[in-house]
């Protein structure tokens, strides 16, 4: 779904208030570590302030009741800015080239520090939002967007609902490693 008026997109993302807590947060400190450090990538900036103006209408979608047995009580829907997303895609990808042998990870790593996470997990948590939030959902994302909040549980309602569920639901998932904290090379 396209706000040609704001340009945004609508998005679909899981309902589920801790993790997006968390991942705020995480993101939130990470973002303000690599935007003071002098050696961060190119598109650090951006990538803040597109996290800045997104971070508020996703938490504030966590926690809005989910309309059951609406079309998606358990997805939220979120309009985003195609910018803003893309500038969180190309950091993960930025800091993900500094994770490589030979690379100066100095700011991923400060960055993760200060997040109170590892460097692979930092990145894998851009990566993992970025994709979330840059997943087209074609005809079903426009059609539960329509039917937002409407108590309906019709057939075509549902079968957009599964689709989009799956989708997001196999995105979101792709980055649920069980990963470390903080391991000894983060420490250096």
């Amino acid at each position: 779904m396209t706000g040609t008026a704001t340009g945004t997109v609508v998005r679909a993302v899981p309902r589920d208030p801790g993790a997006w807590d968390r991942t705020d947060r995480r993101l939130g400190c990470a973002l303000v570590s690599l935007a003071r450090d002098a050696d961060a990538p190119a598109g650090t900036a951006d990538a803040v302030r597109g996290w800045r103006r997104m971070a508020g209408p996703l938490r504030a979608a966590q926690h809005r009741p989910g309309y059951g047995p609406g079309p998606c009580p358990d997805l939220c829907l979120v309009p985003v800015g195609p910018a803003d997303v893309a500038a969180l895609g190309l950091l993960a990808a930025a800091l993900g080239a500094r994770t490589l042998p030979g690379a100066d990870g100095g700011p991923l790593r400060r960055a993760a520090a200060a997040a109170g996470t590892t460097a692979p997990a930092l990145v894998l948590e851009l990566a993992r939002v970025h994709g979330v939030l840059d997943l087209d959902l074609g005809a079903d994302g426009e059609l539960l967007y329509a039917l937002a909040g409407v108590r309906t549980t019709g057939t075509a309602a549902a079968a957009a609902h599964d689709a989009v569920a799956a989708r997001v639901g196999t995105m979101w998932a792709a980055g649920r490693a069980p990963y470390p904290t903080r391991t000894a090379d983060d420490r250096r």
